[in-house]
């Protein structure tokens, strides 16, 4: 259990990181999930997502696939393309910026592409139970 000391220390600490104060701050910060749009929920263009899905059809040979199982592939999929095309972009820009802010952003792209990696694969292996 925690020190009555440490905790008006933790209570003292918590009032001065509130986060930013002025109205600059707040503007800069306000943009951070704006660097390269993966942290934002995203509008899916629904002819590209039909276009998956008739793809990923077309491949369960056999039995129709129910939709909603293809939608969740098609998603996961176009998720995890969109991190790697971001990731191409900070390749080709490397040369153009400092190299060390560059490599510590491509560092932190790994947790999207992880996470789009890990709904791909959620989704295959739901559509993959449903084909047997």
């Amino acid at each position: 259990m925690a020190s009555f000391r440490q905790i008006e220390a933790n209570r003292t600490n918590a009032k001065r990181s509130t986060g930013p104060k002025t109205a600059g701050g707040k503007a800069r910060s306000s943009q951070n999930a704006y660097r390269h749009g993966l942290a934002r929920s995203r509008q899916y263009d629904a002819a590209e997502l039909i276009r998956f899905m008739s793809v990923l059809d077309g491949v369960c040979l056999g039995h129709p696939a129910p939709s909603e199982l293809l939608a969740a592939v098609a998603q996961a999929k176009r998720d995890l393309l969109c991190t790697r095309q971001v990731r191409q972009a900070m390749l080709a820009n490397l040369s153009e910026g400092p190299a060390v802010e560059t490599l510590q952003r491509l560092k932190g792209l790994e947790r999207y592409e992880r996470s789009a990696f890990a709904a791909q694969k959620r989704a295959l292996r739901s559509l993959r139970a449903e084909q047997a």
